[in-house]
């Protein structure tokens, strides 16, 4: 088996549906699963750090509470790809923009096909194709299956 699979979940109905078109073709190329969640990171900007003593305190809450939502999501895609039929997959959280931690993941590890759903729980932020599928799709040097 060589190469994996890489999908992004975020809990929306559009990354289950891909997670689907990834579990098909994943037994039918032999490949494994890649699931990630990216965690959008929250840059304190400069002229509050002075207040960071506070804010350390509400970002150590936040960040427990994203990365338990980030777990739940990851083990909900789990269970439902094993549910599907795949027999290898492996679970990650980042922490970043969406695009470039799904790039970066890509161009990192031994992922030759990334599937992802056409538009996430944001979806505000494109029209037609929703802008992290679209940077996603034009920034990769692999396959990139778009699922609607």
């Amino acid at each position: 088996m060589s190469g994996q699979i890489l999908v992004p979940v975020d809990g929306s109905e559009h990354a289950f549906r891909a997670l689907e078109v990834a579990c098909s073709l994943a037994k039918a190329e032999d490949k494994k699963i890649r699931l990630v969640h990216v965690v959008p990171s929250k840059d304190i900007p400069e002229a509050l750090k002075r207040f960071a003593e506070v804010e350390h305190i509400h970002d150590s809450v936040g960040q427990l509470y994203e990365s338990a939502i980030a777990e739940n999501v990851l083990n909900a895609a789990r269970d439902q790809a094993l549910a599907i039929g795949a027999s290898d997959v492996e679970c990650s959280v980042e922490r970043g923009d969406a695009a470039t931690g799904i790039l970066a993941i890509a161009s990192d590890s031994d992922v030759d096909t990334i599937v992802m759903g056409t538009r996430g729980l944001s979806d505000i932020q494109g029209l037609v194709l929703g802008s992290v599928a679209h940077r996603v799709a034009h920034g990769a040097d692999c396959r990139v299956i778009a699922v609607k």
